[in-house]
């Protein structure tokens, strides 16, 4: 069993609206990343939403995933990212964090991470994925180290837990740049349209 967060509570400010609504392909960008890592291996699904909890369980739709809304959004990430981990990481090994900034993620790029953690060497304790020497998304984690995740301030960003020891890190080399590329800005969201549409 596999924990799949997707912290999908910022207001798009940069882009001008929504990431979770976003339109990729007729379907909204939470929907994306929903598919993805369930077809990847991730076997429970929980989203935090924002302001606009309503309209985006309007968008998605019936789905399996678990909706969460923090109150308190506007305090960031992290917040939210506690608001996931509040009933626990989950019942595997690991638990994977994800964004909405990253709606192109593929199946097969889940199901690397996953893969890679079954058989990485020991003290590993994270896994990212890698592109030309860049850091991106989702990331792996095991499940003891929600704690350190939980233990975070609001003005501290996760990516600290990250950073913090090198040492804990697997690198899985991959080779699509939607990996480490946010969706902020209009320009940004026509060229993932874009990619979107050549891939089909």
């Amino acid at each position: 069993m596999t924990l799949a967060i997707v912290l999908a509570a910022g207001k798009g400010r940069r882009l001008g609206a929504s990431k979770a609504l976003v339109d990729l392909g007729g379907r909204c960008a939470l929907a994306h990343c929903l598919d993805a890592l369930a077809a990847g291996g991730a076997d429970e699904l929980r989203v935090v939403l924002g302001d606009d909890a309503e309209l985006v369980r309007a968008a998605l739709g019936p789905t399996s995933a678990t909706l969460l809304v923090n109150e308190h959004a506007e305090r960031g990430q992290t917040s939210s990212l506690r608001v996931a981990l509040a009933d626990g990481p989950g019942a595997g090994d690991a638990f994977l964090l994800h964004t909405v900034d990253h709606p192109l993620v593929r199946a097969e790029d889940i199901a690397a991470l996953l893969d890679a953690f079954a058989s990485r060497p020991h003290g590993r304790r994270i896994v990212v994925p890698s592109v030309d020497g860049r850091r991106g998304h989702p990331a792996l984690f095991e499940r003891d180290l929600a704690d350190e995740f939980l233990a975070l301030t609001d003005d501290e960003p996760a990516h600290q837990v990250v950073r913090r020891d090198p040492e804990r890190i697997l690198h899985v080399e991959r080779d699509d740049t939607w990996l480490v590329r946010d969706i902020d800005t209009p320009e940004d969201l026509a060229a993932a349209r874009t990619a979107l549409r050549s891939r089909t």
